[in-house]
Parts: C-alpha cells; structure tokens; sequence
C-alpha cells in the first residue's frame, strides 16, 4: 500500500457494510426512474471509489428489490447519502418525480422532514445553477439541515 494512502482522511468512519449500503441506496435512486443512465453510472463509480469500495453493478441490479435501508445510521450518514442522493437525481439533468419521491421517503427514514428533503434538493439544484461546487453547496446545506 503506498504510504500516502495511510494518511488520505476517510469519508466515513463507519465500517464497509455502511459504505456498500450507501452505495446501494445511491444505486436504488438511480434506478427509481426504470433506468440508470450513463452520467448516474459515472455518478455511483466516483463516490464509490471516494469511500474506497468496489461496486459490482450487476450484483445489486440482480438483487435491486432487496436493497433497504438501515435506518440505525447515523446522522452524518444520513446526511451524506441525502446530499449524494439528491446530486444523483440532478446529474441526468431532470429530476424525475419518482426519484423526488424515493428521496424523500429515503430522508423521512433516517430522521429528515420530508419538507427538508424537498428543498435539499431544490437548493442545490439553485447553487449548482449558479455554478457553485459541490463541496461548497453541501457546507451550505450541512449549516440548515446537517447533523449537529
């Protein structure tokens, strides 16, 4: 293992289960709408390999119905996959009423308001509008909706 590696902050500090499952639940999103397109796909492998797991596609498209959530997350947790999750139904360029939905049950799950869900989502459509990175519109939504 190259030395830098040792020192490279994790995203979580939750074990590979909770990572896989995040990677899931991102995976489930994108296919809320029948499909996953290709800019979904790219989507998941990046935050995959930011949390350093391996994805194995056709496992969890075989397996999509028993995809669930486990709500004994925590909030950061939570927190993050909203972010994610919300990004992942903009990066197709639409938001697709099934994917707002599966979001906001998703968010309601893990503790989140329904109506916070929503304008998540309606936020970083705005911010990123306006061309603001990613990084910088989540500590944005991370001061009005983020875990204490």
């Amino acid at each position: 293992m190259p030395l830098q590696k040792l020192f490279q902050k994790k995203e979580f500090g939750e074990s590979m289960d909770y990572r896989q499952t995040y990677v899931e639940q991102l995976f489930k999103m994108a296919h809320s709408d029948g499909h996953m397109d290709e800019c979904e796909y790219h989507y998941i492998l990046k935050v995959a390999q930011r949390l350093e797991i391996e994805v194995d596609f056709e496992h969890m498209h075989q397996n999509l119905k028993n995809i669930s959530l486990d709500t004994s997350s925590s909030q950061k947790f939570g927190f993050d996959l909203l972010f994610d999750m919300s990004w992942l139904m903009l990066v197709d360029g639409e938001i697709d009423d099934r994917e707002l939905e599966l979001g906001m049950n998703l968010g309601t799950q893990l503790g989140f308001l329904s109506s916070n869900v929503r304008q998540m989502v309606l936020s970083i459509v705005q911010h990123k509008k306006m061309g603001l990175p990613p990084a910088e519109i989540k500590d944005k939504l991370k001061q009005l909706f983020g875990p204490e």
